[in-house]
């Protein structure tokens, strides 16, 4: 009983045992906030980029695709079986983008994807990311509605030239204009990237430079017998592509598949269909992605060797992934630290106590007090201490996270400038996650390193002779 009465009262009265305690619950608390923060921003980069992605993706090493792909999804459909929910044919491809802003020329570097919009919107989130000029969100299609349709010069005067159906020069004429006012104001829809239409400008509303109606210009390239070519194709901004994701809302421009086909010289009139070089594949839920893509890409080989990539999601994005694991995986060492910190301070004040309370020592061992007792009363006050410390950290940590946006915003106020810009992520709300067993091993962590910085001061302190001790001065 001796042992815990001697705990409590060395924690109530060595003031100086506060420093390490302070230390231990900054450390539990900032590990437990910023692995919260961190969980939470790494969760919704998972989100967006999976509804991004399809759960599988088949790709071609070629940017020129493959025609038979109806073929391939047969394929894909005899070895998944009921695996697989829905799959979409896509073309992607590099370009440049140009439309004109105050009477100048903008150009781009993009990646256009040519899709079929309703089949794409099974596959994923896509259908979730559309938004018009004023963030409402719109179905996933490429029809270019009439309001969007500007007054071209060709329709005025289309609209006033009086045509003679005997004359066959006005005939002619009028076949001009109509196809002068088609190429002013394209049939064809095409959704930007929101980052790719607007300029932001902090503090100040966006500034849509690529309005709903804006004419743009697509430049790709298009398929060559002898040599790669570049082929021109105008479209009607119709809405705008928002997944919260720069690397995407900057360079996504989307457009109806067929239109691409053609326009890269990769539609086959005779049997009526195009080439894709990817595919999209949505599957069931708990379903092993991996397995699945290994099996995929085992039939896909036997079909034809060495021209289709089957990846996951995580695959593909495998890099980002990797890279915010390590970074997560880094800063929890540098933060661990602060608990490192506490664990040498805890070291030091312990090892002037016993300094400090030799004769105090040799009392209680001359009053029978054994070796192991008194090293538990100092394992036991290292052990207070951290549990003390992680304990109040542990609170203080999970009562920051939850107040996280309120203290955000009060921050905010105070210094005159937003803490979190949410113009730059597309949330408004700082998002986190707290994990059990992170919580868990991070107080673990802490009463660990506070017992073990205790162990060489009490074992120092059990091996004091009371006779010895007790003729200290």
């Amino acid at each position: 009983m001796y042992k815990y009465l001697l705990c409590w009262r060395y924690l109530r009265t060595r003031y100086i045992a506060l420093a390490s305690v302070i230390s231990v619950m900054l450390g539990v608390a900032t590990m437990i906030v910023v692995n919260s923060v961190m969980a939470g921003f790494a969760e919704k980069m998972r989100d967006r980029l999976h509804g991004i992605l399809a759960d599988v993706v088949v790709e071609s090493y070629t940017l020129n695709g493959f025609y038979e792909w109806q073929e391939v999804m047969a394929r894909i459909q005899a070895v998944t079986g009921d695996e697989i929910v829905a799959m979409a044919p896509t073309m992607e491809c590099p370009g440049i983008i140009d439309f004109r802003v105050n009477g100048e020329v903008w150009n781009r570097p993009v990646q256009i994807i040519g899709i079929q919009p309703k089949e794409r919107a099974k596959t994923g989130d896509f259908a979730e990311f559309l938004i018009d000029q004023r963030g409402h969100q719109i179905p996933p299609s490429f029809d270019v509605p009439d309001e969007l349709r500007p007054t071209t010069t060709a329709s005025e005067l289309l609209k006033d030239f009086p045509v003679d159906r005997q004359n066959p020069d006005d005939l002619l004429i009028e076949q001009e204009l109509q196809q002068e006012m088609k190429d002013q104001s394209p049939d064809s829809g095409a959704i930007l990237g929101y980052a790719l239409a607007t300029i932001h400008q902090k503090g100040m509303e966006d500034i849509f430079i690529a309005p709903p109606g804006t004419q743009v210009k697509l430049l790709f390239p298009r398929f060559g017998q002898t040599k790669a070519e570049a082929s021109l194709l105008a479209a009607t901004t119709i809405g705008y592509f928002k997944s919260g994701m720069s690397e995407y809302d900057s360079t996504h421009v989307y457009m109806p598949l067929e239109a691409l086909q053609q326009a890269r010289w990769l539609y086959d009139y005779k049997r009526g269909v195009g080439a894709v070089n990817t595919i999209q594949i949505k599957v069931k839920p708990g379903v092993d992605l991996a397995a699945l893509s290994s099996r995929i890409q085992a039939a896909l080989d036997r079909m034809k060797p060495r021209f289709y990539q089957v990846q996951t999601w995580e695959q593909k994005q495998g890099p980002l992934l990797g890279a915010v694991a390590v970074e997560q995986s880094i800063l929890n060492i540098l933060l661990f630290f602060i608990i490192a910190v506490a664990g040498f301070g805890i070291l030091a004040i312990f090892s002037m106590i016993v300094v400090e309370k030799t004769r105090d020592i040799g009392i209680l061992k001359s009053l029978g007090a054994s070796t192991a007792g008194i090293r538990g009363i100092f394992l036991g006050y290292g052990l207070l201490l951290g549990a003390v410390g992680s304990g109040v950290g542990m609170a203080g940590g999970l009562l920051f996270v939850h107040y996280i946006n309120e203290i955000e915003q009060v921050l905010s106020q105070i210094t005159g400038r937003k803490v979190f810009d949410d113009s730059i992520y597309y949330f408004n709300r700082i998002p986190t996650i707290i994990e059990p067993m992170t919580v868990i091993w991070i107080v673990a962590g802490a009463l660990l390193i506070a017992v073990l910085a205790s162990i060489w001061p009490a074992q120092r302190a059990s091996r004091l002779h009371p006779v010895k001790a007790l003729r200290f001065d």
